[in-house]
């Protein structure tokens, strides 16, 4: 595309020094202000971030407006409910869209574009604006694997139950993700299955789109070596919430022959029954809980290990994922969500879900694997490296231009 377009974005989460959510929608925003011109609709929070950001690096946002818009929080009924978040979010969104409806008067924009929050529950109301509308990537379709979810203790998987029912019932009977779908030009998902549930449900195809990707100024590491006979070093990083599910890795180490020395980095609420499930499994000794590290720290310790392991049953695409593939690291990890879509054979093992016995087992046995086979190690290292080739934010920006490119003819 050669002409700059006037983009309208509504970016609930946007902040340069921050992963996840904010992280990625930074990430779409200063991407797509190196093509068009762009006006941000962001949450007051991330103010202060962005203009400390915006004095210090002036060219990284010389084409990019923001406009802050304050939301109102009910901290202790969130405390109480915490599903009350949506709640509150709409009624940012609504102030969002009425924000939108006199930014479009003035502006005139090309097309709009729903960023963040990427969740598919609340997609707001810029689908009625007259402009083309692009809605994601958008995620949070996939169900965690029901048999994996007993293990996380009563309240990890009494949540996770009930989202999953909530999935179900959002999926086939939401109104406003309905709306939003029919009337968007481009759904952009995060996982292959949402692809199937978006059509299933909302009859509606929609296209992928990773919402994490590759700087091509990140440096690349090569591979490091392990001599065999001496401990594998697996990393494993986190918060440590009921989602992330380590228990998985913990009982696959009671299962592995060969040595294996596993680093785990972060913390959260479930650190302390990480330590004492490692202490009960009578592997404790050969798991290092890190805690919080300073971001350098946290990449020094990924640049030491040999392998990489994801054991999530409810993310997307996670930054992390990204980040091992940087450090040459091979990712073993279950066939689910935005991992198992971005992972083959080529940088390491996609393990498929049937019971919770056969998904530990297949870790345990995917770890001895990389530890006695050193060739076929190397080779899913190199693999890793060429996964960043083909998940850059130029190729990611060749994709979306399009995206826009066909919206505007559409319109016009």
């Amino acid at each position: 595309m050669n002409n700059r377009l006037k983009v309208l974005l509504c970016c609930y989460a946007c902040d340069p020094g921050r992963g996840s959510e904010p992280g990625m929608g930074w990430n779409f925003v200063s991407n797509i202000a190196l093509h068009h011109d762009v006006h941000v609709i962001v949450e007051t929070k991330y103010q202060h971030p962005l203009e400390a950001y915006a004095i210090q690096h002036p060219d990284q946002v010389k084409n990019i407006t923001f406009c802050f818009l304050p939301r109102t929080r009910w901290k202790l009924l969130r405390k109480i409910f915490p599903m009350s978040y949506y709640w509150t979010y709409r009624a940012w969104m609504k102030d969002a869209y009425k924000l939108a409806i006199e930014l479009n008067e003035k502006h005139d924009f090309d097309l709009v574009h729903l960023v963040t929050l990427s969740g598919f529950r609340e997609p707001g109301f810029f689908w009625k604006l007259p402009n083309p509308f692009i809605w994601g990537p958008i995620g949070g379709l996939s169900d965690s694997p029901w048999c994996l979810l007993p293990v996380l203790g009563l309240r990890g998987a009494f949540s996770l139950y009930v989202r999953n029912i909530a999935n179900g019932l959002q999926k086939r009977y939401g109104f406003s993700c309905r709306k939003a779908a029919k009337h968007a030009h481009t759904i952009l998902t995060k996982t292959s299955q949402d692809v199937v549930d978006i059509r299933n449900f909302w009859h509606k195809d929609s296209q992928l789109l990773t919402e994490t990707g590759f700087e091509d100024r990140h440096q690349k590491h090569e591979p490091k070596t392990h001599e065999p006979g001496t401990p594998l070093h697996v990393c494993w990083a986190g918060i440590h919430e009921p989602r992330k599910n380590l228990e998985l890795l913990l009982h696959a180490l009671t299962l592995c022959k060969q040595p294996i020395q596993v680093h785990v980095l972060s913390k959260g609420s479930r650190t302390p029954i990480y330590k004492k499930l490692a202490a009960e499994l009578g592997v404790a000794d050969r798991v290092i809980f890190h805690g919080f590290v300073p971001r350098e720290e946290s990449f020094q310790i990924m640049s030491s290990c040999h392998a990489f392991v994801i054991t999530s049953v409810r993310d997307d695409t996670p930054t992390v994922l990204f980040e091992a593939f940087r450090y040459a690291l091979p990712v073993v990890a279950i066939n689910h969500a935005g991992f198992g879509a971005v992972l083959d054979d080529t940088c390491g093992f996609k393990i498929p879900v049937q019971s919770f016995d056969q998904v530990v087992s297949d870790y345990a046995r995917h770890l001895d694997f990389l530890a006695s086979h050193e060739d076929e190690r190397l080779r899913k290292s190199q693999g890793a490296l060429d996964m960043c080739n083909n998940y850059t934010w130029d190729k990611k920006m060749d994709f979306l231009n399009r995206i826009y490119e066909e919206a505007v003819a559409v319109s016009t």
